[in-house]
């Protein structure tokens, strides 16, 4: 986490919302999904806090499950229709890296597009605050945006000290409406950040420390969230594992696991989460040598052997294995294309080369 950053971290830290918002803005742009949180009364509660602090709301309620570059934009659109001066992203990871970016990219003219092939975001954006609804991404702590660019077939990060927010507002009573799909999805996206995070070759002993912590809440609570939604322990628990697995990645990049789910989420169009979660057992085999004294650490903090408890997690969570058929030729190359150079991968123990991209392909795809 930057020094930039205030949390707001606890059971009913919800209701300072307000206050934080009208520190730093009289009209916020509330950007979230399309239908959840209106569903579950957090759109109004949150337009509640917010216009009780006398700040202004506009909504911006059009995220789908996987953005784009172009949801981005059309957010940056109404942004400039409201003549808001902050933002607040309040939803699950897609809702999140929306409202980072469009507030990150505020005030240049640009399509969002020009961001996701490569130029720099500029310094100077709008504030903004996050308030996560689901335990996984850890986007609220974390300077990046993770968008789709359909034109050009690719799913990577936008990143810049902008997309940070400045607040992050993370309750786990916010959490308790998150259907067990979802949780399990979204909470072994966590699962597979914390132990990145700790495997990465960028981890320093204080991202060690938050990421083995991460883990450690994640294990446990994971399966009572999902099997009870409304046990607020666990729910916090994972809120609190989630949170403290974005700061880890965000200080020490993640690994081969996310620099293949990337282009398989595109290609097979699964849940972000559901993919992560088939690929890390396989992933973790393929780097246990190379790193057999954090192994033995991860499998203190886990309770068994981190390969094993996975695996044991998939069945527990109602979550597959296998992702889909083999892809053919091209778009075996394809895959390896993208895989490969993504800084994740390059944060990995093991090096990530076609023999390894294609021995995880095998684990995971079935053959035609």
């Amino acid at each position: 986490m930057s020094d930039k950053q205030k949390a707001c971290v606890g059971i009913g830290s919800v209701q300072r919302l307000g206050t934080e918002a009208a520190w730093l803005g009289q009209c916020a742009l509330l950007v979230t999904g399309r239908t959840a949180l209106r569903r579950a009364g957090t759109t109004d509660l949150l337009i509640q806090l917010l216009g009780e602090a006398g700040v202004e709301v506009a909504v911006f309620d059009e995220v789908p499950p996987e953005p784009d570059v172009g949801t981005v934009d059309r957010a940056r659109e109404r942004l400039r229709q409201a003549g808001s001066d902050l933002v607040v992203e309040a939803g699950g990871g897609s809702a999140l890296d929306v409202g980072k970016a469009a507030a990150a990219l505020a005030k240049v003219e640009a399509p969002t597009a020009e961001y996701h092939e490569g130029r720099d975001l500029p310094a100077d954006g709008l504030p903004h605050i996050a308030v996560p609804t689901t335990a996984g991404s850890g986007a609220e702590a974390t300077p990046n945006s993770v968008l789709i660019d359909a034109g050009r077939t690719l799913k990577k990060s936008i990143r810049g000290a902008g997309l940070l927010p400045d607040v992050c507002v993370v309750d786990a009573a916010l959490t308790v409406s998150c259907p067990p799909a979802l949780t399990a999805a979204s909470g072994m996206d966590a699962l597979s950040q914390a132990i990145e995070s700790y495997l990465s070759v960028h981890a320093s002993a204080a991202s060690e420390r938050m990421s083995l912590r991460a883990v450690a809440l994640i294990v446990p609570n994971l399966p009572i969230a999902y099997a009870r939604g409304n046990d607020l322990a666990a729910r916090e628990g994972m809120c609190e594992g989630s949170y403290k697995a974005g700061v880890a990645l965000a200080a020490a990049r993640l690994g081969a696991v996310h620099g293949i789910a990337h282009p398989l989420g595109l290609f097979y169009e699964l849940p972000h989460g559901v993919v992560c979660a088939a690929l890390l057992p396989h992933v973790l085999r393929r780097n246990r040598d190379a790193v057999v004294e954090k192994y033995a650490h991860l499998s203190d903090a886990m309770g068994a052997d981190p390969v094993e408890k996975v695996e044991e997690l998939l069945s527990e969570l109602s979550l597959p294995g296998m992702i889909g058929p083999y892809p053919d030729a091209d778009q075996e190359r394809a895959i390896m294309d993208y895989a490969i150079p993504t800084g994740s991968s390059r944060a990995n123990p093991v090096p990530v080369n076609e023999d390894f991209v294609r021995g995880i392909l095998r684990a995971v795809c079935k053959s035609l």
